[in-house]
């Protein structure tokens, strides 16, 4: 007998530790004095204090939470049931949380909001399916892509409501188009004044960026937009009928260069030039002075791109991405004492640290720079 009214003591106590060691948070701010009250009560569940705020509090939030739910209710912001939906939940973590408090249920009584959530979410996902179908029943890609918007707006309330799966699947397939991104234009651009730069250089390959983009936007099974992409090559072998199509040139290409700076400096090394009778070598410090020249050059790019509708002509989005590369070369001589010279030195003497970049070197420096944002831009059009 004395050993089970033992093991009822701990276990009591193990409940009250448990319950005093939990802190409940606030899910909006303007319930964190409500929580304040909870927390303490949770602590200390005889605090007279904690006590008595908690009947004020928990009233005040009830009716402040309330309110604004009617007050959603009469609007007709699309947004109204996310924001509805945002106090009931926290009307359902007050519940939760002081269902967890000892004693808190003798104090207020607090409501289950668990059937008006569920109700909300039907009552939302109806709306937006209602929605769906007076654009889905709509020709047009525009109409269809709206469509399949709603119908996923339904099935974030409730899952699988009524047959909004199948509505989102055909919605979508109906808002595809079918595009090609033609050959990467440079108008045969030549620009000179930098190095021995040719105006054929098999480095810059426009043909593989114009791959790539066709690749990284999906190609023919993009699945994350409502696109499917082809080279204009792929549009002829596989006789694709094309609803739009990407047109990309090189609109400038700038090349600047600066005055060179010309500085020296001097160099010196300790060298052996003999050893004494003892054959220990016998070291001497010669000195030499590099001249030398550094070149900065910059080059800047513009890449223009147009997105036409071809049922119609029209342009559905154009724009330029621009942005330069930068290096610099430099060169020097020298007098004084050779040997006093580095490899590094030796270098900057015959030239070797020229970075001998080509046209090709150039125009793939700035295509690598261009191309995030003009894949980005090409995405972005889809919707």
């Amino acid at each position: 007998m004395k050993g089970r009214i033992l093991l009822t003591i701990m276990a009591a106590m193990i409940l009250i530790s448990c319950g005093s060691g939990k802190k409940f948070q606030a899910t909006t701010s303007e319930d964190k004095s409500l929580f304040k009250a909870i927390n303490e009560l949770n602590k200390k569940p005889q605090n007279a204090k904690a006590q008595n705020d908690l009947q004020i509090l928990y009233n005040n939030a009830v009716i402040r939470h309330e309110d604004a739910i009617e007050a959603y209710r009469t609007g007709t912001d699309e947004k109204r049931y996310d924001k509805i939906l945002n106090e009931l939940n926290a009307l359902q973590h007050i519940y939760n949380s002081l269902q967890a408090v000892p004693g808190s249920f003798g104090i207020v009584k607090p409501k289950n909001y668990i059937r008006e959530i569920e109700d909300t979410r039907k009552e939302a996902a109806e709306v937006f399916y209602v929605k769906g179908n007076d654009y889905y029943v709509m020709d047009g890609r525009e109409n269809a892509l709206q469509a399949n918007a709603y119908f996923k707006k339904t099935n974030e309330y409730v899952s699988g409501y009524k047959d909004v799966q199948e509505l989102m699947k055909q919605s979508y397939e109906r808002s595809i188009v079918y595009v090609v991104i033609n050959p990467i234009e440079d108008d045969n651009i030549y620009f000179s004044g930098l190095g021995s730069w040719g105006s054929t250089d098999f480095r810059y390959r426009p043909q593989d960026y114009q791959e790539s983009l066709v690749r990284d936007l999906g190609g023919q099974s993009a699945n994350y937009v409502p696109a499917k992409f082809y080279t204009d090559r792929e549009v002829r072998r596989n006789d694709v009928d094309v609803d739009w199509e990407v047109d990309i040139r090189w609109r400038n290409i700038d090349p600047l260069r600066t005055t060179p700076n010309q500085y020296s400096r001097q160099v010196s090394k300790s060298i052996e030039i003999g050893r004494d009778t003892a054959k220990k070598p016998i070291y001497q410090t010669v000195y030499a002075t590099l001249y030398i020249t550094q070149r900065s050059y910059s080059v800047r790019g513009d890449l223009e791109y147009r997105i036409t509708d071809l049922n119609d002509r029209s342009t559905v989005d154009q724009g330029l991405v621009s942005d330069d590369v930068n290096w610099s070369e430099s060169s020097a001589t020298y007098t004084g004492d050779s040997r006093a010279l580095s490899q590094d030195d030796w270098n900057l003497v015959n030239n070797r640290n020229y970075n001998n970049l080509t046209r090709g070197d150039v125009m793939n420096s700035l295509m690598r720079r261009l191309y995030p944002d003009l894949r980005r831009r090409i995405q972005q059009s889809i919707y």
